[in-house]
């Protein structure tokens, strides 16, 4: 990429954490990566450790996991719009 100022050459990273503009990592931002990366993980591990104690059979596991996901979204949805108002 051409250089208009010339500037000392930054690395990916420090470009993207000390950006200037809308595009800046916000505590916002590291949550919803954070909610992004340990919800279908921790959704999976309760939905069989609810199988493993017997509160519902094989049938009910995929609509557990299911409920749960869809229940998150609705969730974090809702606190979206609430906070961005």
């Amino acid at each position: 990429m051409s250089k208009d100022v010339p500037t000392r050459e930054r690395s990916i990273r420090e470009r993207g954490t000390f950006a200037k503009h809308g595009d800046d990592p916000t505590l916002a931002s590291y949550l919803s990566s954070l909610f992004f990366l340990l919800s279908v993980p921790s959704f999976l591990l309760l939905t069989y450790a609810g199988y493993w104690y017997d509160l519902y059979g094989h049938g009910m596991i995929v609509p557990v996991f299911a409920g749960l996901l869809v229940g998150s979204i609705a969730i974090v949805f809702g606190l979206m719009h609430v906070l961005t108002r």
